[in-house]
């Protein structure tokens, strides 16, 4: 992938992630000394934001189902001059068994929307909590709010129906924020708060989107279900419809997500 392609994808998806990283880091309220469950960590930019908050007297244990996703962060942990208190495990949700009431804090950004098994999932994280413990995850909302993704999935579905397993366009949507409410409070959440979060994507033109998001790795596999030769129709498809967002200032698709607060 072209280096100014590279960065100008990361750009948007950075520009989406702030405001509900800052939410969720809001509702968490990670001090200095906490124990912090990251659920999901991928990359691990919450692990090591969350590192900075509970300094060099706390704790952060980052988890991803997915080894691979931990490459990045146990890269950048060995080029810090300092390596702060992270542990890096690679283990799903379902399967934590971690040391009963043992975190103070627990985060999951737009991860729970992968647990396979959500009551297992939240099961687990509640009871690696300490009573008063916060836990606090983030999601998707409607994808009909989400045009990034909404409208690249219509494009796929008016030529074929989309079964599982899901490319991760529509794996995202899986689960609800009203789902997610459900779950916390079946798995023994008490004072379960929500918040929707606006958000957007911003491109500096609609050229340089569709440019930018043919190299995406995640709308390929979406495309991919789509035999070679109706792909090109479905390009266009998407440019229609993210033409209703074009300005003389470039591209800008709003979207949204839900903040989801419970207290152990």
């Amino acid at each position: 992938m072209p280096p100014d392609i590279r960065h100008l994808l990361e750009s948007q998806y950075r520009e989406a992630l702030a405001p509900v990283t800052a939410r969720l880091f809001e509702a968490a309220s990670i001090a200095a000394g906490q124990r912090v469950l990251d659920v999901g960590t991928g990359g691990g930019d919450t692990a090591l934001l969350a590192a900075e908050r509970t300094g060099p007297t706390g704790f952060v244990l980052a988890t991803d189902m997915s080894a691979d996703a931990l490459l990045g962060l146990t890269q950048r942990l060995s080029e810090l001059p300092r390596i702060p208190p992270i542990t890096v495990a690679s283990i799903a949700a379902e399967s934590l068994a971690l040391e009963p009431e043992s975190f103070d804090v627990a985060i999951a950004r737009n991860s729970v929307m992968y647990f396979s098994d959500l009551a297992r999932a939240l099961g687990n994280i509640r009871a690696a909590l300490r009573p008063g413990g916060r836990f606090v995850a983030s999601v998707y909302g409607p994808m009909a709010r989400e045009p990034f993704h909404s409208i690249p999935v219509a494009a796929v579905r008016r030529r074929r129906e989309i079964r599982g397993p899901f490319p991760e366009y529509v794996q995202a949507f899986r689960v609800s924020a009203e789902q997610v409410e459900r779950g916390l409070i079946d798995a023994g959440f008490r004072c379960v708060e929500r918040d929707v979060v606006p958000t957007k994507r911003s491109f500096p033109s609609m050229a340089s989107a569709i440019g930018a998001l043919r190299h995406s790795r995640s709308l390929a596999q979406l495309l991919s279900l789509l035999p070679e030769e109706l792909r090109p129709d479905a390009w266009v498809d998407i440019a229609d419809g993210f033409r209703e967002y074009e300005s003389t200032s470039g591209l800008c698709l709003p979207g949204e997500q839900v903040v989801l607060a419970g207290t152990a």
